[in-house]
């Protein structure tokens, strides 16, 4: 397999990008893979919040750790 030098970043060629159903079926993969390794994000129950700065902060407290759940698996 041949090298190539390139003297700047800008003289390579872009990388291939998907486009149109292509990158639908990656973004698909990529969500069908993350909602198997930590499930999905549904609240049980009923949560009540006195205003809406409370219920945003608990919705950050969630995807945090969503995120933190998927980085450690």
């Amino acid at each position: 397999m041949p090298v190539e030098r390139y003297r700047d970043v800008r003289e390579m060629p872009s990388p291939p990008r998907p486009v149109g159903s292509a990158l639908l079926r990656r973004i698909a993969a990529a969500w069908e893979r993350a909602h198997v390794r930590v499930g999905p994000d549904i609240p049980v129950g009923l949560a009540r919040y006195h205003d809406l700065e409370q219920a945003q902060a608990a919705r950050q407290a969630r995807t945090a750790e969503r995120a933190r759940r998927l980085r450690s698996g």
